[in-house]
């Protein structure tokens, strides 16, 4: 019933699959392959989630045939939901089931924003009946190019889109960069503004859209800046559940007390189905591993050595269950989709299939995890020495770059030996696949 493209989404896909797991729906993991020869169709999806990422990676992935195959199932019916880089690909430069563009920043600390912002909500047939604020999450979000008067003179059609949230205040938790907001003395933001000329606010909260939401052809789309699914961010959820259980209303509920799916996994489906249930609350779940792939649960341990280092020389900070913040000389956003795939992984049901994958590849897979453990190890440490030396002793900035261009790839996109193992642990979570 539920569809959710795989690719380029380290991180964000995994928190997709722990939200879709504890609605109780039907779902299955697609790729861009698949969506290239049309499988949303020939299984007849109802709803299709892209999770957050590079909306340029999925879309190049998808190449003109999956990106065709997905306007072509949203037009007979089907209903796109797209967090963030989902949203973003949705836009008119990529599956242009919206009409509107995607805005740019003036500087990237605009864009490196995290946790949650005070929204107004506005009525729609996807908003829960008499919700009118939310405090919504956000992880260092995109922005929509909302059309002036006149451009929707010339191009109604642009017109016709639904704004269902709107960004206002800053939430309790919300960072730039490394730095909590909220812990800084009262008028503190406007005096570095005026002072140095480092505007900290994000203008985001100048009213821009956080959510919104329109219909093509025969089908709908939800397109959300807010990671909705994000795990204990309560106005989130209700309204991820409601958006749900529109599109969800007028289809074939009987699978739905169906036991497992196609990507069961120990110690999940903690919340009932969410169509019988007004209360979803989706939580990031820890697993007892303790019965899980040897080989995995030690490399585990040891991955977990390498946040309890950098925790330890002020690298990284604990943020959520499943995120770990991070000081902005360090690619956070790799490592943290590092652990949460490898502990997705240790949670997998065993199979022939990859049983004879961890034989045939897992010996390949140590070893290359073990190198990358080595190589952040020494590149942490190298890292926060660079802090501590003066500029006569300072370490060539180039050095530094390489090796972490090795360890984790391109700022953006990821890669490197860190991208490589992500990239064997998806494969390993797709041999689930009926």
């Amino acid at each position: 019933m539920i569809a959710i493209l795989w690719d380029a989404s380290p991180l964000w896909g995994h928190l997709v699959l722990n939200t879709v797991i504890q609605t109780g729906l039907p779902y299955e993991i697609v790729t861009a392959e698949e969506c290239r020869n049309d499988i949303l169709r020939k299984k007849d999806f109802s709803v299709l989630i892209v999770p957050g990422g590079s909306g340029r990676q999925k879309a190049n992935l998808l190449g003109e045939t999956g990106r065709e195959n997905i306007r072509a199932f949203v037009a007979e019916g089907g209903n796109y939901l797209g967090f963030c880089g989902g949203a973003g690909l949705a836009l008119e430069d990529g599956l242009a089931l919206c009409p509107w563009g995607r805005d740019f920043y003036n500087g990237r600390t605009e864009h490196r924003i995290s946790g949650h912002i005070y929204c107004d909500v506005f009525a729609d047939e996807f908003i829960p009946q008499g919700m009118e604020k939310a405090c919504l999450p956000v992880w260092w979000p995109g922005r929509f190019q909302e059309p002036a008067a006149e451009e929707i003179a010339l191009c109604p059609e642009k017109g016709k889109v639904r704004i269902l949230a709107r960004y206002r205040e800053i939430g309790p938790d919300l960072y730039t960069h490394d730095l909590p907001i909220n812990s800084l003395p009262p008028d503190t933001l406007e005096d570095w503004e005026n002072v140095y000329g480092i505007r900290l606010r994000p203008k985001l909260l100048d009213g821009q859209p956080a959510v919104i939401a329109g219909t093509f052809g025969k089908g709908s789309y939800v397109l959300s800046y807010s990671h909705l699914e994000t795990p204990n961010s309560p106005d989130a959820s209700a309204i991820l559940a409601h958006i749900l259980r529109t599109v969800l209303k007028n289809k074939d509920t009987s699978l739905l007390t169906a036991t497992g799916t196609a990507f069961d996994a120990k110690g999940f489906g903690l919340c009932k189905n969410i169509l019988n249930t007004e209360k979803f609350a989706p939580v990031w779940i820890n697993t007892d591993f303790q019965k899980s792939w040897p080989i995995l649960r030690e490399l585990n341990g040891q991955l977990q050595e390498i946040f309890k280092l950098a925790e330890d020389l002020q690298l990284l900070f604990k943020r959520t269950d499943w995120l770990y913040g991070w000081n902005t000389s360090v690619h956070g956003s790799q490592l943290n989709a590092l652990r949460l795939a490898l502990g997705r992984a240790l949670v997998l049901p065993p199979s022939d299939r990859r049983e004879e994958f961890l034989l045939t590849k897992g010996v390949h897979f140590a070893e290359n995890m073990l190198h990358f453990i080595h190589g952040t190890k020494n590149w942490l440490l190298a890292r926060r020495l660079c802090d501590s030396l003066t500029e006569s002793e300072a370490i060539a900035p180039e050095i530094i770059e390489s090796q972490r261009r090795e360890l984790f790839g391109m700022l953006m996109y990821g890669g490197g030996r860190c991208g490589e193992l992500i990239a064997w642990l998806d494969a390993f979570l797709l041999l689930g696949k009926e």
